[in-house]
């Protein structure tokens, strides 16, 4: 029932979720030849190839759905119940077995790597066993046991390289452990046969894993280190579902058992504690040593020491309930809340989308189907593989920068984009400037200066802003020439939709020209005007915000200059015009007209009616 309980919350729901980032490299990079796999594991890849190979042949076979590539990682959940079953009953017995296996079965944060194309499940699957299989093998001695330890630690050694965390901490607690002590002889033939069949492979990689640094992640200090691995451990992670309040209660329940567990083990059967204290917290102490030097402390990588940590809870969990009849109730009172915990934390996991595994990318690429423009291109301020996963839109995509800032450089980037504005008509950005690829936003920036911003919103949870180039936002123009004095032409205008909502912003688009040298800096005035003529919003502004000055004008230069209008939410309803003219803002005299039929002497009014609803 267990086992039943385990694979169907692991099964439910798995695609319905898209794929993150990690998954969607996880299908990328699996896909290339098993020879380019192997290659780019001594020059780009810090992981070893177990899982990546797996996964090559399983997409041959099962294709690349969300179905599809997550499913492995379903089954080694699922696998790894059992085997905590089978260590926690072969180190203390079957009520403790089964209580361990129910908390894994149930585990927030191992149900959420359950379902994710990633190597994690995999590695707690094949650390549990190589755990069980070795306690097995000192306690019995027999050859095939041995046999089974070596092999399944050297596939789990080929799946994570942290897994060497767990590895060295069953080499220690067999040290310890003067029941298990005199197997040392056995025990270092197979760790070092482990090593001697590992040892090419490490040489392969080492140059690179020298080098390797993750700077997204920070050194946690000791509190933190055991805050973050109990909550994972219990109630799961922030975005395993668990909220502040359920990590809170999971914590002191989980520390609760496990400290009971501890009092009993020692107790009982003092090799058994030893071995669950070494392999439960020795890698989390380890990885936290480790993150003092070079920082790599962060959940996934302790995923392979949860199951037997919760082999010391359910111990506790038993311990308590053999007490007294009191005790029996009182512990399943405590034990429900604490499966009550963790149900709440499943509960926002699945149904609340403010705690989904990945930003809603199939919602994103059908926005981009569904407004996509001739003349486009999309740009992606970071790249994140679960968007070219998704991508089916026609317009075509590109990575600005190519690479992170400081090494694709600023100029190649500023090349990059020039050659985007003078190809395409418009550009659909996603802005999301990041500490190591695009630090202050510089692309952002250079098409703020450079394009037309025609619309920036937020599309489930992307920033996505709309640009026109200058050859896209000149073709949209609609031609009206009027002449003003001081050699300024208004060439054309548009705005972006005749009908707009009270509370609203309206997009004007200015269009001038030079006749000759302007030698004053003159601001733009546009009134948006009631049926009456009456002036319900000024926008006056320099041109383009102030990019484009008068008196820097080129003769003959097409000028673009938008403007935003503000609509108030107190306007009635009803059809506006729009006025725009120049004036000196130091004497506030404006510019006259040379010459347009129907116009003032000093301003123009624009031939379109925008008409204001309610909204």
């Amino acid at each position: 029932m267990v086992v039943f309980l385990a694979y169907a919350l692991r099964a439910y729901a798995v695609s319905r979720q898209a794929l993150r980032g990690d998954e969607a490299f996880s299908v990328t990079f699996s896909s290339q030849s098993i020879g380019e796999i192997m290659r780019a594991m001594a020059y780009t890849e810090p992981n070893p190839p177990l899982y990546w190979l797996l996964l090559n042949g399983w997409m041959r076979a099962a294709g690349q759905s969300e179905l599809a590539v997550r499913w492995p990682s379903v089954l080694a959940g699922v696998i790894a119940v059992a085997l905590t079953y089978r260590l926690g009953r072969a180190m203390v017995g079957v009520r403790t077995g089964l209580s361990a296996a129910l908390l894994v079965a149930v585990s927030p944060f191992l149900i959420w790597y359950s379902q994710d194309a990633r190597v994690y499940s995999l590695l707690s699957a094949l650390v549990v066993g190589a755990v069980w299989q070795t306690w097995e093998a000192v306690r019995r001695n027999p050859t095939g046991r041995w046999l089974a330890s070596g092999v399944l630690w050297w596939l789990a050694l080929f799946a994570h390289y942290f897994a060497v965390l767990p590895f060295v901490s069953v080499g220690f607690a067999l040290l310890l452990t003067p029941q298990t002590r005199s197997r040392w002889r056995p025990a270092g033939g197979v760790a070092l046969g482990v090593g001697l069949v590992y040892l090419p492979w490490a040489l392969y990689v080492g140059p690179l894993l020298a080098g390797h640094t993750k700077a997204w992640i920070s050194p946690p200090g000791v509190g933190e280190m055991f805050w973050r691995t109990l909550a994972a451990a219990s109630a799961g992670t922030q975005a395993a579902g668990a909220t502040s309040e359920l990590q809170l209660l999971g914590v002191g329940l989980l520390t609760l058992f496990t400290g009971i567990g501890m009092w009993a083990a020692f107790r009982r059967d003092r090799g058994a504690a030893i071995w669950l204290l070494a392999t439960g917290l020795g890698p989390p102490l380890a990885l936290w040593l480790l993150s003092l030097v070079r920082p790599a402390f962060t959940e996934q990588y302790l995923i392979s020491s949860l199951p037997v940590m919760l082999i010391l809870a359910a111990w506790g969990v038993s311990v308590l309930a053999r007490v007294g009849r009191a005790s029996v109730w009182l512990t399943r009172i405590v034990f429900a809340v604490w499966l009550i915990a963790v149900l709440l934390a499943l509960r926002n996991y699945f149904f609340n989308p403010d705690y989904a595994k990945s930003p809603n990318w199939r919602g994103v690429v059908a926005y981009l189907e569904q407004t996509a423009r001739p003349e486009e291109v999309v740009v992606i301020n970071l790249p994140d593989p679960a968007f070219f996963y998704y991508y089916r839109a026609p317009m075509p995509v590109e990575t600005s920068p190519l690479a992170p800032l400081a090494e694709a450089g600023i100029p190649a980037t500023e090349a990059q984009l020039q050659r985007l504005r003078d190809r395409f008509h418009h550009i659909r950005f996603f802005f999301s400037p990041s500490a190591g690829y695009d630090p202050d936003g510089f692309v952002g920036k250079w098409l703020e200066a450079c394009c037309e911003k025609m619309a920036d919103r937020f599309v489930y949870r992307f920033r996505v802003q709309t640009f026109d180039t200058p050859t896209g936002s000149l073709a949209a123009r609609q031609a009206y020439p009027v002449e003003f004095e001081e050699d300024v032409t208004l060439t054309g205008y548009r705005v972006d939709s005749a009908e707009v909502q009270a509370g609203d912003t309206l997009h004007l688009t200015l269009y001038w020209t030079a006749r000759a040298p302007i030698n004053t800096s003159y601001t733009v005035f546009v009134h948006f005007l009631a049926a009456d003529g009456f002036d319900v919003v000024d926008a006056d502004s320099l041109p383009a915000s102030g990019r484009r000055l008068t008196d820097q004008w080129g003769v003959g230069e097409a000028v673009i200059d938008p403007h935003l209008i503000p609509v108030p939410t107190d306007a009635p309803p009803g059809e506006y015009g729009i006025e725009v003219g120049l004036y000196q803002l130091s004497t506030g005299e404006r510019l006259s007209l040379v010459g347009a039929a129907g116009a003032v002497a000093d301003a123009v009014k624009l031939p379109v009616t925008v008409r204001l609803t309610n909204p």
